[in-house]
Formats: C-alpha cells, sequence, structure tokens
C-alpha cells in the first residue's frame, strides 16, 4: 500500500514537470499526461522499448511508436542530443541566404576539396576569373568525373544558352575521338560462328549437307540452302555498339577534367582564404609522392617535405617536370600525360621544360604514328578476293553468277579499299609520332633532383 502511494505521488510530480515545460523526456516511470509533438496526450505513458529508430511508448488507451526521424529539431537535441540543422541552403550554418538559381550548390557540394566558403564565393561573385562561369564550369566538370551526364547536359545548355565561351570546358577539348572505334560508335570483329568466312558452318557454304547415308546429301537448315553463314549474312564480319564509348563515338577525357577541376578549385579555395597555402601537387598526391620516392638521388625525407605545412609550393614546377620524365623513362605513359597536362595547366607561362624538347620526330612513320604496309587480305593486289575483282562471282550452277556480297560489287578488297595497303601502328614510334630522347631526359631528371636537393639542404 506505501508502495503504491509512493508510485501515485511521484506519478504526479512528474506530471507536473511535464505540464510545466514543453519537452519531457519520457522514460521507464510512467507519466500521468504526456503531450506529443502533434499535441496528443497519452495517459500514464511511459517507455516500453528503445531502438535506433524510436521509442515505443505504452500508455492506458494502447501503444505508440514514436519515430526520431519525425521529431522536431528540439525534440532530437532533447533525445538524441542532436545540434539543431542549419536553417539556410547548406552553404554556411549562418549568414544570409546564397542565390543559387541554377542549382549549382549540389554539385559544388560533392567536391570535397571545395571550401565551403570557396563555394559561397562562387555562387555569389559574379566577377572574374570566378564567378558564374567558374561555378558552371566546376559544377560540369565533377559531373562528368562523377558520370552523371544528365546533369551534365543540363549544365552545357545552361552555358549554351547564356552564349558563354569557357575555354576550359570547350567539347572538343573535353572529348576525344575513341580510339577503338575510331569515332563511328561502332566496332566490326569476325563473326564468331563462321570465323570470318562467310560459309554456313554447318555445310561449310555448299548449302546442302550429307545426310549419313552413302552419298545422300539434304538441303541446308541452317543456311537455307544459301551456304552463307545465318549470323553475319554471309559478310563473314559482325557490327555491334562500341562499349568503350557507349557508342558515341567519343570519349571523356577524364585525366583533363579532373586536373582542371583541381585548378578551380585551388583557384577558388585561395580567394576565400589567400593565407592558405594550397599546391598544386597536393591535387595528385598519390602519384606524385610515388614519383618522389623512385627518384634516384633525391633526399629520402623529400616526400614528407614537400608535403608538409612548411613547404610554400616553389618548387612545384620542377616537381611536376620530374615526374614527367620519370614517367616515360619508365614507360608509364599515361602518368607521363597527366603530369604534363597538370603542368600545363597550372603553370602555363613556365619555361622550366618542354615536353617536345625530349621528344624527336620518328623517321619511320614521319610523325603520323602509322606506317603502311601489305593488305594481308589481298596480298597487295588491291582485288576483292571472293570474286577475283569483277563484282561477281560463280554459283556452281553451271555458269550462273551472282552479285558478290563480300565486296557489294565494286571487286575491291574491304579490308584495304582497293589500295593493296593498310595503316597500322608505327612499331617504333608506337604510334605517338615522336621518340623518347632516352639520354637527354636522364641528364635533365639529373638536373631537377639536384635543384630539389639544394631547396631541402636550404630549409
Amino acid at each position: 500500500m506505501i508502495r503504491r502511494l509512493f508510485i501515485w505521488v511521484l506519478v504526479a510530480m512528474l506530471g507536473s514537470v511535464c505540464v510545466a515545460s514543453e519537452i519531457a523526456v519520457l522514460g521507464e516511470t510512467p507519466v500521468a499526461e504526456f503531450t506529443l509533438p502533434d499535441g496528443s496526450v497519452l495517459k500514464n505513458a511511459f517507455v516500453w522499448r528503445r531502438n535506433s529508430q524510436g521509442l515505443m511508448i505504452v500508455h492506458d488507451d494502447g501503444q505508440y511508436f514514436l519515430n526520431f526521424s519525425l521529431l522536431p529539431a528540439d525534440w532530437k537535441s532533447a533525445y538524441l542530443g542532436e545540434p539543431e540543422p542549419p536553417t539556410d541552403n547548406g552553404v554556411e550554418a549562418t549568414g544570409p541566404e546564397v542565390a543559387d538559381p541554377y542549382a549549382l550548390n549540389p554539385v559544388l557540394k560533392s567536391i570535397p576539396e571545395l571550401a565551403p566558403a570557396a563555394r559561397k564565393i562562387l555562387l555569389t561573385d559574379q566577377s572574374e576569373p570566378l564567378g558564374r562561369q567558374a561555378a558552371l564550369a566546376l559544377a560540369l566538370l565533377q559531373s562528368l568525373i562523377s558520370n552523371n551526364t544528365d546533369q551534365a547536359k543540363r549544365i552545357q545548355l545552361l552555358i549554351d544558352e547564356m552564349g558563354l565561351e569557357i575555354d576550359a570546358v570547350d567539347l572538343d577539348v573535353l572529348f576525344s575521338e575513341c580510339s577503338t572505334c575510331g569515332g563511328d560508335g561502332i566496332v566490326t570483329k569476325p563473326c564468331p560462328d563462321c570465323k570470318g568466312t562467310g560459309k554456313c558452318p554447318k555445310c561449310g557454304g555448299e548449302g546442302e549437307r550429307k545426310t549419313g547415308l552413302g552419298d545422300s546429301t539434304i538441303h541446308c537448315t541452317v543456311c537455307r540452302g544459301t551456304g552463307k553463314c545465318a549470323l553475319c549474312a554471309g559478310e563473314g564480319e559482325i557490327s555491334s555498339r562500341c562499349r568503350a564509348c557507349n557508342g558515341r563515338g567519343k570519349r571523356l577525357n577524364k585525366s583533363y577534367c579532373e586536373v582542371t577541376r583541381d585548378q578551380f578549385v585551388l583557384l577558388a579555395n585561395a580567394l576565400a582564404n589567400p593565407a592558405a597555402k594550397e599546391s598544386p601537387i597536393a591535387t595528385d598526391a598519390g602519384r606524385v609522392r610515388k614519383v618522389i620516392k623512385e627518384l634516384g638521388g633525391l633526399d629520402p625525407s623529400a616526400s614528407d617535405r614537400f608535403f608538409s605545412e612548411t613547404y610554400d609550393g616553389a618548387l612545384d614546377a620542377d616537381i611536376l617536370a620530374a615526374c614527367v620524365l620519370h614517367s616515360l623513362l619508365k614507360g608509364r605513359s599515361d602518368d607521363a600525360e597527366r603530369f604534363d597536362m597538370m603542368f600545363r595547366i597550372f603553370f602555363p607561362d613556365n619555361d622550366t621544360y618542354v615536353l617536345g624538347d625530349y621528344l624527336k620526330p620518328c623517321d619511320a612513320c614521319k610523325m603520323t604514328g602509322a606506317v603502311a604496309v601489305e593488305c594481308p587480305e589481298c596480298e597487295g593486289s588491291g582485288k576483292c578476293t571472293r570474286c577475283g575483282g569483277t563484282g561477281e562471282r560463280e554459283t556452281g550452277f553451271r555458269s550462273t553468277t551472282i552479285y558478290c556480297t563480300t565486296c557489294k560489287g565494286t571487286g575491291k578488297c574491304p579490308k584495304c579499299d582497293g589500295e593493296g595497303e593498310i595503316l597500322v601502328r608505327c612499331s617504333k614510334c608506337g604510334g605517338r609520332g615522336r621518340i623518347f630522347e632516352r639520354q637527354r631526359s636522364e641528364v635533365k631528371l639529373g638536373i631537377l633532383v639536384e635543384k630539389l636537393n639544394g631547396y631541402l639542404k636550404s630549409r
């Protein structure tokens, strides 16, 4: 009896607290009247069970689940200890609202290196070189890098409709011809059924096949008596959409997009915080660190020193030049191309090195990257091997002739188009049109390493 009386006194006290305060944090002890965010009142309510989603509350009329995600900000703070969310558009927690008529803020917000203050400047400052054009360029580059084609198309339409000419996002620079399909969007390969012969694999191109009973033959049901391969219709080749470019004929120059985006980010961050020290080599720190550690003769502590807060970025151009030459010497052409692109974008007026000085013209292909060789299909004759250059071929029934489907009646070899020669990649220069001057590159790299060591010793 005394225990029951004590509980009711406690309930009454908690009930008075609930009425006096706007928010009463409900626990396992019953509360006479508990008011929900929607104004509903639960009698003798207490928490029966709690999980990550919310509270299961038991009261006089049954049960009620209080979902944490539906609680007002002040209730979340009381139950979960969460701060109230920002009231602006997400650029900053406080301050005036930033106008974003072109919905660029979500895209810019996905760039982790871009500081919030710099993002706000991009959305509000209309001056050059940052402002509307820089914001659009950054948003387009980030969309392309993220493979968000719909978003990229929308931003490109914005740039076109505004009549803006932004060199950094010129489509001719962003996209290059697909090397796999040659810009056609379609690739042709030998037919897998007939192995490129064009003949029916079941009857060998005869239109009839043996039954197995003596010399009897029957009509070939696979090719329906035509003798042609059913899959390629006798052409010997099949065409399909190029997977490398998804049938577009062009491929995104992703390295250019990433390097150009990083340049815009550095400019925006520097404008937002001039005192901050940001180095271009830090935008691709992983690759640059790898090369620095591989450079022979360089101080072992160079990697840590050049990426420390005390480094002022004075030798960034020399570091990138060393990365280019070292990558070429190691045969890593993709890395060399990326480092050279970084050098030209971040330091357009710097003459530390010029890539052309270390590449001499290839005398085998005359800088074209391709050489002409005898066509293996027609052995240099230029004539169609199926019809002998007549454009027609015999059917096998008396002296009847039919249209040659291999050369489509032209009599020319389809592989070389009647030229007798085809172009193949030059083996001497690897299709680059230039030959790498190894000795000169080694000498230049040694000079750069000596300069880097001298900087480290002076510090």
